[in-house]
């Protein structure tokens, strides 16, 4: 069949990746100059079920909201007109119980069929890409390890493995963090990993490529239509009929589809990331870091120590450079000689689809050959690999591996 795959970023290359290994006729439409420039080319890297968070919780919408009106270093918002009253009231209806678990369960499903998912790939076409293995989330007080511990209930009641430790237990294994610095605790996810998804992006286009998709950069795609919802439109004047087409395009997605009557409830969300060399490896972290407290982590690729956080709701017109103090106070909190500081920092700003229930939108659109991988969040890197092969299964009229229950677009 032919197909039609709308974005490129690690969402759009995997799916394209998916659908060419069975042996689709496979076009790929990215609006930018190349593949994984913009949600997907500096993530934090967290791979597996442990770090997943719905963004739903029984109070969290009016806590959230409230740390934004009184300014806070980690949220913040430019304009209460940017966040719609019908999607803040969803969110406060999806944080209800017993919904919020509901959400949590199936993101975390997702995520860890995805981890499995992206170990098959990786032996199966040999990719080579900076990752290291284990995470850990580090608690600075008691009620932080209690704010996690319904996630911690669910992942015990799921099989996922983990190890609640002692500070002095949490410095044998990350020699490098600051004595400094108190905590209560950490918890030891040892089957989670971080992985550098731009890396990997390449290496899974590289392959589609070989398996005979096309990509075709600086291709805008013009909303789809209700009497051709499989017709292709470009920016540039070009039409094209395919057999199913299959959205990928993140914050994009909506506009594509509003003509067909799905509605897409995402919000914009910008996040920050500080990249920078490692200064000596022994100064490093050897596992991917969560801060509980301030939701920011630190991991290291390679010779790269990346630093990730802040939620942004609107358009702020200060550039990325002046929005990151919060990213230097932690990393500096916890390893403090990691990165060479005498170099300047990469800073990256970037947009992620954020659900009014946290959980991506996976399935049929209800349109005839009309599909939808859309809405990750923060968490596209993480349930790519496993949201690529569930279309790509259903799209050839296959089974899916991984229970969808609670993905798709009816519940909206």
């Amino acid at each position: 069949m032919k197909i039609a795959v709308i974005g490129a970023g690690v969402i759009g290359v995997t799916t394209a990746l998916e659908l060419a290994s069975h042996g689709h006729d496979v076009v790929v439409f990215e609006k930018g100059s190349g593949i994984a420039q913009q949600a997907s080319f500096a993530t934090a890297g967290f791979i597996g079920p442990a770090m997943i968070n719905a963004w739903t919780a029984p109070g969290l919408p009016f806590k959230t909201l409230r740390k934004m009106l009184l300014g806070s270093d980690t949220l913040s918002f430019h304009g209460l007109s940017n966040i719609p009253l019908s999607w803040f009231w969803q969110w406060q209806q999806a944080s209800k119980h017993p919904f919020y678990k509901l959400k949590l369960e199936a993101l975390q499903r997702l995520a860890f069929y995805s981890q499995e998912v992206l170990t098959g790939i990786t032996e199966q076409y040999g990719f080579q890409y900076e990752s290291s293995q284990g995470c850990l989330l580090i608690c600075r007080q008691e009620k932080d390890l209690k704010n996690y511990q319904s996630q911690l209930d669910l992942m015990s009641e799921n099989g996922i493995n983990f190890k609640i430790l002692t500070p002095s237990e949490t410095r044998t294994l990350e020699p490098a963090l600051s004595e400094k610095q108190a905590f209560h605790s950490a918890v030891l996810f040892p089957n989670d990993s971080i992985a550098n998804c731009r890396q990997f992006s390449l290496l899974a286009k590289q392959q589609a490529n070989l398996l005979g998709a096309d990509f075709r950069t600086s291709q805008e795609v013009l909303p789809l239509i209700p009497d051709a919802p499989q017709v292709i439109r470009t920016t540039s004047g070009t039409s094209e009929k395919f057999d199913h087409v299959v959205i990928c395009a993140g914050i994009y997605s909506k506009p594509l589809v509003k003509n067909l009557g799905i509605h897409i409830p995402s919000l914009a969300v910008h996040g920050y990331t500080l990249s920078s060399s490692v200064r000596q490896l022994i100064d490093a972290p050897v596992f991917g870091v969560m801060d509980a407290k301030q939701h920011i982590s630190i991991a290291r690729t390679g010779q790269r120590i990346r630093v990730s956080g802040i939620a942004e709701i609107g358009p702020n017109k200060k550039p990325p450079e002046q929005c990151v103090s919060m990213l230097y106070k932690v990393l500096n909190d916890w390893f403090p000689g990691a990165a060479k500081t005498h170099e300047s920092f990469q800073v990256w700003r970037g947009t992620r689809d954020v659900l009014t229930d946290g959980v991506p939108i996976l399935g049929h659109s209800g349109i005839k050959g009309v599909w939808l991988n859309t809405g990750h969040g923060n968490h596209g890197w993480a349930n790519s690999c496993g949201s690529a092969r569930a279309i790509a299964d259903m799209v050839s009229g296959r089974g899916c591996e991984v229970d969808l229950k609670g993905l798709g677009i009816e519940r909206f």
